[in-house]
């Protein structure tokens, strides 16, 4: 099941990557997607209606390409971390981090004992290929392999991302834009001079701890502009988005 990670490997080259969310729980718009040429798809269990049956699905159809299959967890909770790791998730995305401790169980979650609070199950599980894989193989591929991000939304957040970035096991932090306006009392005024300045602090501290930039492309700004401010990782579409807007020039054409 652990394949080399598409995404991984451009980044360990130094090449920027882009990324799409995945809100709408389709397998297949998620394999339409994939098919398109994103590095990564990201599966959202936060704020989507799908859960692990329905992102298994998403991973299965995400699969059948190149493009990496990464899992925004439901909640913060280690139940959470297994059951998508067990099921295959190539990557974990961890919501609103604001601390080096929350940081910190975010990687025993992930992690096997001793480093971690992982239980073992490679024997049946999908991300072992139902244990076809032997263990020591799925152990190598995995650590190989998968990527943990942090997302960062909250100015209690970027004060701690100095703690964040001195975990070895920590690939990414990714910049969460609507909800840091939101901890600042400026929910989606991306224009504001104290988000523009809480936004620059967080790209400031990430890229100096060493860790891949991530964050979504808000308006008016672009993948390239981020790419040439440092990114790493941009997300700059999702599948309601491109499905309504699409929906909405089809409509607006038809009308004219």
């Amino acid at each position: 099941m652990y394949r080399e990670s598409r995404l991984k490997a451009k980044l360990r080259a130094g090449e920027p990557t882009l990324g799409c969310w995945l809100f709408m729980g389709s397998p297949v718009v998620s394999e339409l997607l994939a098919h398109a040429g994103f590095d990564a798809l990201i599966v959202d269990h936060e704020h989507a209606p799908g859960g692990l049956e329905t992102g298994i699905h998403q991973m299965r159809a995400i699969q059948t390409t190149p493009t990496t299959a990464l899992v925004r967890v439901a909640d913060n909770q280690p139940m959470y971390f297994k059951q998508n790791l067990d099921a295959g998730a190539e990557g974990i995305l961890v919501a609103n981090v604001e601390s080096g401790e929350a940081a910190a169980a975010a990687v025993a979650a992930c992690r096997y004992p001793p480093q971690g609070i992982r239980g073992h199950q490679t024997g049946a599980s999908r991300a072992s290929d139902w244990g076809f894989l032997p263990p020591a193989d799925y152990y190598r591929t995995w650590e190989q392999n998968f990527l943990l991000a942090l997302l960062i939304e909250s100015d209690r957040g970027v004060a701690a991302i100095p703690e964040m970035c001195a975990l070895p096991e920590v690939d990414m932090l990714f910049i969460g834009p609507t909800d840091l306006s939101g901890s600042i009392g400026k929910a989606r005024d991306f224009e504001a001079p104290e988000f523009k300045e809480l936004m620059a602090e967080a790209e400031r501290r990430i890229l100096e701890g060493g860790k891949w930039l991530g964050a979504v492309t808000l308006p008016g700004d672009s993948p390239a502009a981020q790419f040439a401010r440092g990114y790493h990782f941009v997300t700059n579409a999702n599948d309601v988005t491109l499905l309504r807007d699409g929906a909405r020039g089809a409509v607006a054409a038809g009308a004219a």
